[in-house]
């Protein structure tokens, strides 16, 4: 019988001495590696951070990015029975005693401040002053309305360093007028939650010659808002849900990318105007009422489409897709609604990949003999007794216009979704007969394995992989 050999193992007395803690090997690094990685924590967590040693508490007036959070920050100042009031207090006198401190570097590249504004400028103006000193590159501002809103300085739009700006919470509409703008160097501008009309609109974009990135995101005071601009390249539109837009004009000849985003309780439709955005590679619209012909006149217009997405929208019932260019599509109609679109055609000869989201009373019609891939997600029926003759019958038809795509992926409510009757298997010709690559997943769990498996192999009998999650 074969023996276990154990390795022996000598020890000596070196090794009984206890273990010494374990190499700090941050403290070799170059200051400049520090000052880096600090430069990614809260700054209330890097000064923390810089009382370690002598030698990083010399860096924290290194440090080139400033992030203050209220709702963050104040759990560092909280004591037993601490009154919530005195906690806020604290971080103020925090962020005053912060940017009071010399700092090495005459400019600052990133200032962050999320706080809650209670009226009374006097203090907040003082911190506007910080990135103006600094020359910050990136700003980015969440002024929470507590009791007031809080008008942003007209000087910060002048401030001619910045890079990125990003607004929430606050106004730009002053009561002398639309503020002067003069961002040379602006490359992104988002806008959350922003009180402003139209003029300021088109003194921002007047005022960023070199913009390439718009956010306006559920902003109030805009009627006919309209996006000029010769270097935009992406564009998001979400319309605030108490205040609608009549007209959305967009003329960018470098559009890029467009996302639009409605109101689902709207009755009307927004106008939206693409019509000078002929090279617009991404479109998407969600929430929006379609009424008119609007969309079938733009996208057969956009030569240069490669994907669209189309989420929830409503107001026609039958949206035709025609586009020579068009290589991925994604369609959800999973709301419950009578205005939503009961009907698709598409027409795309260039289609690679479809996505569909909805239940089988919505009818589609593909064209598309280079689809390479298409992901169906068939909704809404996890009742066992939805299942009837009727609603097999509408499956078979439906999955029969994805024949001769090349891969496959179908989630349903539950395995006796897909176990076709065997009398309607004697009637209608498999719908994927010419699918290779089947994958299927189901909500519930299968416990009819077989039946399930022989049923797959009925819809595509050309399968060679069967993938079921």
């Amino acid at each position: 019988m074969a023996t276990k050999r154990l390795k022996e193992q000598h020890t000596t007395e070196g090794d009984l001495e206890p273990k010494s803690m374990a190499e700090d090997r941050i403290s070799d690094l170059p200051d400049s590696i520090i000052i880096h990685i600090l430069s990614f924590l809260p700054t209330i967590v890097a000064i923390r951070m810089s009382l370690l040693s002598k030698r990083w508490r010399r860096m924290w007036n290194l440090i080139k990015v400033l992030n203050f959070s209220v709702s963050r920050d104040v759990e560092f100042f909280r004591r037993p029975n601490n009154q919530k009031n005195n906690e806020r207090k604290k971080f103020f006198n925090f962020v005053d005693r912060c940017l009071n401190r010399p700092y090495a570097d005459t400019s600052i590249e990133k200032f962050t401040l999320e706080v809650e504004y209670y009226g009374g400028r006097h203090r907040m103006d003082r911190w506007m002053r910080f990135p103006l000193k600094k020359n910050v590159r990136e700003l980015v501002l969440h002024i929470k309305r507590a009791r007031a809103l809080y008008c942003l300085p007209s000087a910060l739009l002048s401030l001619r360093s910045l890079t990125l700006l990003k607004l929430n919470g606050l106004e730009l509409t002053t009561g002398s007028g639309s503020p002067i703008v003069n961002l040379p160097c602006l490359k992104e501008l988002c806008l959350f939650n922003v009180v402003m009309n139209d003029q300021v609109l088109n003194n921002l974009l007047l005022g960023c010659p070199c913009l390439e990135k718009l956010h306006v995101h559920y902003c109030c005071g805009l009627l006919n808002p309209q996006v000029l601009s010769l270097s935009l390249e992406s564009l998001e539109y979400y319309e605030c849900n108490r205040y609608f837009i009549q007209t959305l004009t967009v003329e960018a000849r470098n559009l890029q990318s467009f996302e639009y985003k409605g109101v689902s309780v709207r009755k009307d439709s927004c106008n939206v105007n693409l019509f000078h955005c002929v090279g617009i590679k991404h479109l998407s619209f969600s929430d929006v009422c379609m009424t008119g012909r609007w969309f079938e006149d733009l996208i057969p217009r956009l030569n240069s489409l490669e994907s669209l997405k189309i989420d929830s929208c409503y107001g026609v019932k039958h949206i035709n897709v025609r586009n020579q260019h068009l290589k991925e599509l994604d369609f959800d109609c999973r709301l419950n609604r009578t205005e939503l679109t009961t009907e698709i055609i598409i027409d795309t000869p260039c289609l690679e990949s479809l996505t569909y989201s909805g239940c089988l009373t919505f009818r589609i019609s593909v064209s598309a003999s280079n689809l390479l891939y298409a992901d169906i997600n068939v909704c809404g029926q996890l009742d066992k007794t939805a299942y009837d003759m009727e609603w097999y019958t509408s499956l078979i038809k439906f999955l029969s216009e994805f024949n001769g795509t090349k891969n496959i992926r179908i989630f349903c409510g539950s395995e006796k979704a897909l176990i076709i009757p065997n009398e309607l298997r004697d009637i209608h010709p498999s719908p994927l007969s010419d699918v290779k690559y089947l994958k299927v997943k189901t909500a519930l769990p299968l416990f009819r394995k077989e039946m399930f498996r022989k049923s797959m192999h009925w819809i595509s009998p050309s399968l060679e992989t069967l993938t079921i999650e």
